[in-house]
């Protein structure tokens, strides 16, 4: 099917209630979640729809110097991709229950008279985002209620409320008030990339306005480019694809990519998923999709990379008929999770690096691409990069993959379910920090007795394929 007719339908499809979509519309089948909207986020913006937003938050802004970003998956990742494209800054965020994040964060954050806090959760109920936005709530006294905008949907303000935040500002995630975009989609397209955006800019609207139009006029040429790559890949049987950007953006980019692909498509018609991290050299087991336009502004490029993986996947997804705004299996280890929430936790064996790559050694089976290492604590880089080098030194025909926490389980475990060629190899720490000044211990432990039971709910949904330990590093 011509780009020009996918186009039209994806434009028909914009703002529509399933019911109301002609039947040969392929987004009726691929582009609700069940009778939910969700083409939101193709929608065209104007930029006075954005300032006009903006502007009803400066009476929250006023006076606020410090900005504390609090969320998870698709609510925080496209705001960590925007930080790295300026100076020194005092914006933040927080996405671990690991107590030693929000340890780091405090030492940074000096003058907490002057701090908003601002979570972001599309259902308001997004369990690590409410434990952190309480346990940052205790910084506050009985004045909290000055230091907190949450960014939701309208629908989910009343559920807020009865979660003890009746007194807190609340805003909607969407320009329109509408709640048709799903969590990975919000940039760049929502307050949540264009809020952290205003504040990065010291809220010069005319640099933002340049910003915005130096992307906004290439939106087509941007959607017939994913179109193209999208044809190119609709006869391969797999998904592994290799994001290529700007290196400048590279690096903090890889969470929100990582995030769109994987949950996207993954444990979907068969389909075998996995995304190269955009900073890496590429491997012929990938196929590189790359946009390959220039911008004015690092920011505009962003924002053009990030459309520009969406287009691909809205195309790809009528090729092979999927439904790529659900993720169904994510509610897997939910599920388990409850099952396991009065339970006693079992000790778990912590082992030394060495012992960990000999226990994969032992379960591995040798037909697989890949280790995926998922870290249920807060790691420094170095850290990273020793388990890293030690595990690619450890199985050099294989490639390995290491990422962070529970964040790991909203941007991969969709496609961590179905995945027949990864091994997963899921740690904790042996001992977590439970005493910071200002902050109840009884907050801390309850954190990193949640951030263990999302662990252990997830090990078991794939223990055929994965190993659950303590680190000792």
């Amino acid at each position: 099917m011509e780009f020009k007719i996918l186009d039209k339908y994806l434009g028909d499809a914009i703002g529509k209630e399933k019911n109301d979509l002609s039947i040969d519309n392929p987004y009726k089948i691929i582009g609700f979640d069940g009778e939910k909207k969700r083409l939101g986020w193709a929608k065209r913006v104007m930029f006075g729809t954005i300032v006009n937003a903006l502007k009803k938050l400066d009476p929250i802004l006023e006076g606020k110097t410090n900005f504390i970003f609090v969320g998870i998956g698709g609510s925080i990742n496209g705001i960590k991709s925007l930080f790295p494209l300026f100076g020194k800054h005092s914006l933040y965020t927080l996405d671990s229950l690991d107590p030693k994040a929000l340890e780091e964060l405090l030492g940074k954050v000096k003058d907490r008279e002057r701090t908003l806090v601002i979570p972001i959760s599309k259902s308001g109920t997004t369990r690590e985002t409410q434990l952190i936005a309480l346990t940052l709530k205790e910084l506050f006294g009985r004045d909290w209620h000055s230091h907190y905008l949450w960014l939701s949907d309208p629908q989910a303000f009343e559920k807020l409320d009865s979660l003890g935040w009746k007194e807190a500002a609340k805003y909607p995630i969407q320009l329109d008030g509408e709640s048709d975009i799903g969590g990975r989609f919000s940039c760049p397209h929502t307050l949540i990339f264009y809020l952290p955006l205003y504040l990065l800019l010291n809220k010069n609207i005319k640099k933002m306005q340049a910003i915005y139009e130096n992307y906004f006029k290439n939106q087509k040429a941007i959607r017939e480019k994913g179109y193209e790559f999208a044809k190119k890949c609709d006869e391969q049987d797999r998904a592994f694809v290799h994001p290529l950007v700007n290196k400048k953006i590279a690096e903090d980019f890889t969470t929100w990519v990582v995030q769109l692909f994987q949950e996207s498509l993954g444990s979907k018609s068969n389909l075998a998923v996995k995304t190269l991290e955009p900073f890496e050299k590429k491997e012929p087991l990938f196929l590189p999709l790359e946009l390959g336009m220039r911008f004015s502004s690092p920011v505009s490029e962003l924002m053009a990379q990030m459309y520009f993986f969406q287009s691909f996947l809205v195309f790809y997804s009528v090729f092979r008929r999927i439904n790529f705004v659900t993720q169904d299996f994510v509610e897997k280890y939910k599920e388990e999770m409850k099952k396991l929430e009065n339970e006693e936790g079992t000790a778990l064996e912590t082992l030394s690096l060495s012992d960990t790559i000999n226990r994969v050694k032992q379960k591995i089976k040798k037909d697989t691409l890949f280790i995926e290492i998922v870290l249920y604590f807060y790691p420094d880089a170095r850290v990273i990069k020793s388990i890293r080098d030690s595990f690619q030194e450890a199985f050099k025909d294989k490639k390995i993959f290491v990422f962070i926490g529970s964040d790991w389980n909203h941007h991969s475990y969709q496609a961590a379910f179905g995945d027949k060629n990864t091994f997963f190899l899921l740690l904790l720490s042996p001992a977590y920090r439970e005493n910071i000044s200002g902050i109840m211990p009884e907050r801390l432990h309850e954190n990193i007795k949640i951030l263990k039971l999302i662990s252990r709910a997830t090990y078991l949904t794939i223990k055929d394929k994965a190993i659950l330990a303590a680190l000792s590093i």
